[in-house]
């Protein structure tokens, strides 16, 4: 099933996912720092910054394992480990285990992008773990000191 004729371009439409992708990432990082900033400034405790880091993971994983399975449907080939024929869902939940295991970088190996397009969402998501993880709890905790 094609949505948008997207096989027809398939350049154009992976130039558009990743410039959203970068977008969102912007949108995603930038929210979370304000929405931290609100948080130290009015003394929220350690558990409601530990539910915005919570909340805010689980968005970047679920939104790039979003992104994997529309560069998969722009490019069948953009992975190795994922077949093409599986039904849609369970090609979602593998490339969701593919985002988890990218954003904790932990890199198993057994789902590697193969095709440029696939590989620049991929660094974009390794990019936003290191960004929310190194950097929000550093400045949690160098502005709760």
């Amino acid at each position: 099933m094609t949505f948008f004729g997207h096989q027809k371009q398939p350049h154009l439409w992976a130039i558009a996912l990743i410039l959203f992708s970068i977008t969102k990432i912007y949108f995603l990082v930038s929210h979370t720092f304000k929405k931290l900033d609100k948080l130290i400034e009015h003394n929220h405790s350690f558990n409601h910054m530990l539910f915005l880091l919570g909340a805010i993971i689980s968005i970047i994983i679920i939104s790039f394992a979003i992104d994997y399975l529309c560069i998969s449907e722009i490019y069948p080939e953009a992975f190795s480990g994922i077949s093409h024929n599986q039904p849609l869902i369970f090609r979602f939940s593998n490339l969701l285990y593919f985002s988890i295991v990218t954003f904790t970088t932990v890199g198993f190996g057994d789902i590697t992008p193969l095709l440029p397009a696939a590989k620049l969402i991929t660094v974009f998501e390794m990019m936003s773990a290191f960004i929310v993880i190194i950097f929000i709890i550093s400045k949690y905790f160098k502005n709760t000191n």
